[in-house]
């Protein structure tokens, strides 16, 4: 969690370095909207997508002690996957003007169309070394180390932001991609070693008897399906916000206030759910039905004791954030504006987004991955009459409200499927007293930072950026030190469990 703090920190910096060049402006909505192709490629072939059907199998071999079938199959999925990804490149790279104009921003100027497409085809060498480092951090994990595939976003953020600060003068929005793919290179290069040291050997053969090949490759066509679900609930924004009046500034400030929400997320639910699975995985792979349970439990009461009260402090806090962090530059009060209006619906949807996260990973390793699929097919389509039915009112925030809403019935189908398919979900009835308590901190939290924003009105709103800056952290570490005095006082089990591991480490 630690890591992944930091690296989202480094990712909040790249966004305000990135804020203060280029605000909501053409050439911001431009590189976002051209990560849509490279980012989609790889999260269906190698992220989530290959983590979660690797992963259950290779530690299934790795609890029945048998290293050399697992090492097997781990080179024959790095193989695979990595030919696999370089077509579906080349294949981008070609038709990348066809799904730009027609797909993907089909409002977009022409000027800023040519854009997307020119950085487009440069960003899809990204997910090439990105998606090595994905597979090695799939292996990594899967014994049992998480420092360095936990560290190594940090170095592909901080080369971003150097080509951010340095070449974006001489380049433009160009010298924003170098240092991208800079970073991509640096993401796998340093966990070669780890790899090295629990016995990876690469060997550049295509092994189609490999032990448990068939097995991946039976759960991965699903799970392919329900990452192209997920990814396909951007393009809709990304379309849907082109055709809005000035659309590519709106859908620039919808994919600010995205990052912003995944700073939350990221630190609480993602580095949860990832140290969870292989746990959840390996104790099936023993037999030991009963942990796994346990396991999902604790995951879900630690991710609404730090999702629930980030939701409702960064749906409060949600403008002096923006204008604490971004403002400044080209990013004006105007950008402040519309980002914050975006923020404010996504906060409504943080504990969903988390809870989602560790439901899904249960059913990864069970092995079932056609349950979550299907499920996020049927939120696709929910999610496109939430965008076409909110976009009128709310615009950029109808787009981020509509994910939050579709989130959260993905996240109540999960949890009741799942709940039937384990017979009892929390076989030591923690769960629900344990959210009956969080609601109560959080709402005492929420309380007194409503009459503290109501105090401090006037110099969040006119005050000078540190003067904003300072207040805002000001409330979130009174949010903080409320909501902890409250969970001390009843006697929240997930507050000293925190605090034990703090004081250990």
């Amino acid at each position: 969690m630690a890591a992944t703090f930091l690296s989202r920190i480094l990712g909040q910096v790249r966004e305000i370095v990135l804020a203060r060049a280029f605000g909501t402006q053409d050439d911001y909505a431009a590189y976002k909207a051209a990560f849509r192709i490279p980012d989609t490629l790889f999260l269906l072939i190698i992220g989530g997508a290959l983590g979660s059907a690797l992963i259950p199998v290779f530690s299934r071999f790795l609890g029945e002690n048998e290293q050399a079938k697992a090492w097997r199959l781990a080179n024959a999925v790095v193989n695979w996957a990595m030919g696999v990804l370089v077509l579906s490149c080349v294949l981008a790279w070609i038709f990348a003007p066809t799904i730009v104009t027609t797909v993907l921003a089909p409002g977009y100027a022409p000027a800023t169309q040519e854009l997307t497409i020119n950085l487009t085809r440069l960003l899809l060498l990204q997910p090439l070394f990105i998606g090595l480092g994905g597979i090695a951090v799939a292996l990594l994990n899967s014994n049992g180390l998480f420092f360095w595939p936990a560290f190594a976003p940090l170095f592909y953020n901080l080369s971003i932001i150097v080509g951010a600060v340095f070449l974006v003068g001489p380049f433009g929005i160009y010298g924003v991609v170098i240092g991208v793919i800079v970073g991509a290179i640096l993401y796998p290069l340093i966990q070669i070693p780890s790899l090295l040291k629990i016995g990876f050997y690469w060997r550049p053969l295509l092994d189609r008897d490999a032990p448990g090949l068939g097995t991946v490759a039976k759960v991965l066509g699903p799970r392919l399906l329900g990452t192209a679900a997920f990814q396909a609930n951007f393009f809709i924004a990304t379309n849907l916000g082109s055709g809005l009046a000035q659309g590519a500034n709106k859908v620039a400030a919808f994919e600010y206030a995205y990052q912003l929400f995944m700073l939350p997320h990221g630190i609480f639910a993602l580095s949860l759910a990832n140290v969870a699975f292989p746990t959840m995985a390996r104790l099936l792979g023993e037999g030991n039905l009963a942990g796994m349970k346990r396991v999902v439990s604790g995951g879900l009461r630690q991710v609404v004791f730090l999702a629930l009260p980030a939701s409702v402090g960064l749906g409060l806090l949600a403008r002096p954030i923006v204008r604490s962090l971004l403002q400044s530059g080209n990013f004006g009060n105007r950008d402040t504006e519309l980002v914050s209006h975006a923020l404010l619906f996504f906060s409504f949807g943080l504990v969903s987004y988390g809870l989602v996260e560790v439901l899904t990973r249960a059913f990864y390793a069970l092995q079932d991955s056609l349950t979550p699929v299907v499920i996020a097919l049927g939120v696709v389509a929910l999610n496109l009459i939430f965008s076409l039915s909110l976009i009128g009112p709310l615009e950029q925030g109808g787009l981020a409200l509509s994910l939050a809403l579709s989130t959260t019935a993905e996240m109540i189908l999960l949890g009741w499927l799942l709940r039937h398919k384990l017979h009892r979900l929390d076989d030591e009835g923690k769960l629900l007293p344990a959210v009956g308590k969080i609601m109560v901190a959080t709402g005492a939290m929420a309380l007194v930072l409503w009459v503290a924003i109501g105090l401090l009105r006037s110099p969040l709103e006119s005050g000078g950026k540190l003067v904003v800056l300072a207040l805002t952290l000001g409330l979130v570490g009174l949010g903080g030190g409320v909501y902890a005095a409250a969970a001390w006082l009843l006697r929240l089990e997930e507050l000293r469990l925190i605090v034990r591991r703090f004081v250990r480490r």
